[in-house]
């Protein structure tokens, strides 16, 4: 894995995220992580709707570019993460040009019970408000998904104990 960058379009962002992967189960894995670990550093915490959401689809998008049979090597795919008001933008870029985009959530009859794969943007398209993908330049293709932020409920405030004038007891129960 290399380390999370600045966005190379837009360097001072500070709510733009942008890494390479190894094209492996492993670097998927990794991507998943490092977007959870990301949001939390944008003050959404790991276990809010927002972070489950957006790790179920990094973790779908960042499976794409896995080769079914081996390793591609010198190829690494690019989760880039940027922060809006309204959403969280997951995209996922890679160098496999033979590979189709995808037109939609539901690619064909392996999508049906128990084929062995097409659900992936079926559960993009479930946890996004949004989906699509693009081509930048000829040997890239990105696929993108805009996860709705979840407004975040206000910190729970425990009642602090009221500190006793000194010589005051307080009763104790069974006493």
């Amino acid at each position: 894995m290399h380390a999370p960058t600045a966005d190379p379009t837009n360097p001072t962002d500070p709510a733009v995220l942008s890494a390479l992967f190894s094209p492996t189960p492993r670097g998927a894995r990794r991507a998943r992580l490092l977007a959870v670990h990301q949001l939390g550093e944008w003050g959404i915490p790991r276990a809010a709707p927002t972070a489950r959401a957006v790790a179920a689809v990094t973790a779908e998008l960042a499976g794409l570019p896995v080769p079914v049979h081996g390793r591609c090597p010198g190829r690494y795919f690019r989760l880039r993460l940027s922060l809006g008001e309204r959403v969280v933008r997951v995209e996922v870029s890679d160098a496999r040009p033979e590979r189709p985009l995808p037109t939609g959530p539901f690619p064909g009859p392996s999508h049906a019970p128990g084929g062995d794969g097409g659900r992936g943007l079926v559960l993009v398209a479930a946890f996004a408000e949004r989906w699509g993908c693009f081509q930048p330049h000829a040997a890239v293709k990105t696929v993108w998904a805009e996860v709705r932020r979840q407004p975040q409920p206000p910190p729970q405030s425990q009642p602090r104990p009221q500190p006793q004038p000194p010589g005051v007891r307080t009763a104790c129960p069974g006493s």
